[in-house]
């Protein structure tokens, strides 16, 4: 290399002078502004999206993480005890006190006095139906809220369908069919599910052979 040859440090080339190397040094700028990599404008508003994005998350954790917890407590369920109302006849917790009469039956089967079932009425450790029966006495307990009449048909359909109760009525009467109807010792023609539930009343239903004498009062004591 001459005195006046200048060398490039880029690429090692050789130049007659100063200004050659000056201008050859340009052109290695020149080259590399153009192999520099261009971001689209596509990538570059997906980059400020997601960044955008970032900032809301943040926002919004910030915003409740600052709010006062809360417990949400889960609405309990409705308990519904089931007593249903049978011909009218409802059963309460509770007896009812407003009105509170006896009446008192018998049933009689070829000439034989059958039993008549004990809790019929009673849901044990539920409720009681207006019309139901403590014990194998025949004393129907008329107990509502308010007075009314009650008819031995209503007693007879709350007997059929209180839950665990045996015999049925029309087990115990053949089905209940032709039977012969006695109120205070008097033979009465008509229906017996239409008899009234008066107080202190001895209705007796007879099925088969009638006997030789018919109740006609039967001693409450201080019912």
């Amino acid at each position: 290399m001459t005195d006046t040859e200048k060398k490039c440090d880029i690429c090692g080339g050789r130049f007659e002078n100063s200004d050659k190397l000056a201008q050859h040094i340009e052109s290695h700028k020149e080259k590399n502004s153009k192999e520099r990599p261009k971001v689209s404008k596509s990538s570059r508003y997906k980059a400020t999206g997601i960044a955008a994005a970032v900032a809301v998350v943040i926002v919004t954790m910030v915003y409740f993480s600052d709010m006062p917890s809360t417990t949400i407590v889960p609405t309990p369920a409705v308990s519904s005890v089931p007593t249903g109302t049978i011909q009218g006849i409802q059963c309460d917790p509770m007896e009812g006190s407003f009105y509170h009469v006896h009446a008192h039956l018998d049933i009689i089967v070829d000439s034989k006095q059958v039993t008549i079932p004990a809790g019929i009425g009673i849901k044990s450790n539920e409720c009681l139906y207006w019309l139901h029966t403590h014990n194998t006495s025949g004393v129907i307990h008329i107990e509502s809220p308010a007075q009314t009449t009650f008819t031995l048909g209503q007693f007879i359909q709350v007997w059929d369908n209180t839950p665990g109760i045996s015999p049925t009525f029309e087990d115990l009467t053949r089905g209940g069919k032709d039977l012969k109807v006695f109120v205070n010792g008097t033979e009465v023609n008509t229906s017996y599910g239409t008899i009234p539930l008066s107080a202190h009343d001895e209705i007796v239903l007879v099925s088969g052979d009638v006997p030789p004498s018919v109740p006609s009062s039967y001693e409450f004591g201080g019912l």
